[in-house]
Parts: structure tokens; C-alpha cells; sequence
């Protein structure tokens, strides 16, 4: 599954998913694969997205799959949608839009769902928060519950979270260990929180 970020044709948002059979791609005539489908992100998509939040999914940047490969979920890194797809069908169940922060900014830069299929943790960039949407890949359900503020506050060793030592918290991935009890979130400005994300809140340890 690739990602193109260019808007839909004749559309300020939307974008393309190319498909492709995994086997095309090996050997040394990629080149020559042709995708098995093709994904207009400014149809379907759109559409639910428009429903669901009242705006539409810009800019698609990262792709990532759930542990049984039944559903991707798909980041639109501009207006800060998480789209999640049923895989076997190409069809979109669901759209959230990530949590407004600091003057109403907002990103969804990149979502890792964790290893137990509990949950969906989400790089909200701009907005310098970790979300959280709960799962349940059977019944197509899917919400965000819980925000992780980066920004503001402290650590649990006194020092702001954001400040002289880590400039700029705006996470880049948020990456969850094959045990689903920790979260690692990469920051923008250099540094690394490691968070508990089954707490509700959500902590940073």
C-alpha cells in the first residue's frame, strides 16, 4: 500500500492509495508493476470524513496495519484525520479527527495501533499531544478516548515537559512495545518520553 500526498484531482484535499501484489515488487523489474487498486481518497473517504468531523481529510502522509493486517489506518498529516480501512475490502469504517492544542493546531502525523489491537496511538504534531483511539476491529468501532498533553506540566522528575531540555515536544512517531504496556514517543526537538498508554489519562513514565 503507498501513499500519494498530492490532493485528489481538481480537489484541495483527498490524495491516492496505490495497491500492490507484494510479489510484483520483488525481482529486478519493479518498475513494471502495475497496482491492483487504486484509491481515490477524495471519493469514499472524503466523503465519511466530511460526515463524521465536518471537514475533509487533507494531505495522507503515514500508513500502518493492525497485528492481523485486517484493517490499515491512514494519517492525513493537514487537517489531522486518522481513517482506519477494512483491508480485505478497501473500504474506510471510520474517520476521527485527532485533539485541538496549543491555538487550535492540530496534526496526524502518524498512528501506530498496538500489538493487542486495544488501541490506535496517534503523533498529533502540531498539536504536541499523544491520542488515543480504542478499537475494536471486529465491530468496526473506533474512538478517541484520551489526549496526551506534551506541552504543558511536568515530568515525573519535576523539569517541564517542554523547556530548555526538550525545546520543542511535538511528537513525531509514537512507537508501542510488542508488549502493548509502553509507549515511545519521539520528539521533534530532540528527546524521547516513554508513556504508559493504557492509563487513562495516559502518563508519561
Amino acid at each position: 500500500w503507498l501513499v500519494d500526498q498530492s490532493d485528489s484531482y481538481g480537489k484541495a484535499y483527498g490524495g491516492t492509495l496505490y495497491i500492490y501484489e507484494g510479489s510484483d515488487l520483488k525481482g529486478g523489474d519493479a518498475s513494471s508493476a502495475a497496482p491492483t487498486d487504486l484509491l481515490d481518497l477524495g471519493g469514499p473517504t472524503a466523503t465519511l470524513c466530511l460526515e463524521k468531523t465536518g471537514t475533509n481529510p487533507v494531505r495522507p502522509h503515514m500508513l500502518a496495519f493492525n497485528v492481523t493486517h485486517s484493517h490499515a489506518v491512514l494519517t492525513f498529516v493537514a487537517s489531522g484525520h486518522v481513517v482506519v480501512f477494512e483491508a480485505a475490502t478497501r473500504t474506510p469504517v471510520a474517520c476521527i479527527r485527532t485533539s485541538a492544542g496549543p491555538g487550535g493546531a492540530r496534526q496526524a502525523h502518524a498512528a501506530q495501533p498496538t500489538p493487542d489491537d486495544a488501541y490506535i496511538l496517534v503523533a498529533n504534531q502540531n498539536g504536541k499531544r499523544v491520542d488515543r483511539i480504542r478499537t475494536d476491529y471486529v465491530t468496526n468501532t473506533f474512538g478517541l478516548d484520551t489526549s496526551l498533553d506534551l506541552a504543558n506540566g511536568t515530568t515525573p522528575n519535576g523539569v517541564p515537559m517542554e523547556g530548555p531540555e526538550r525545546p520543542d515536544n511535538a511528537p513525531i512517531l509514537v512507537v508501542p512495545d510488542s508488549s502493548s504496556s509502553l509507549a515511545f514517543v519521539t520528539l521533534r526537538g530532540g528527546g524521547l518520553f516513554v508513556v504508559d498508554p493504557t492509563a487513562t489519562p495516559m502518563r508519561i513514565l
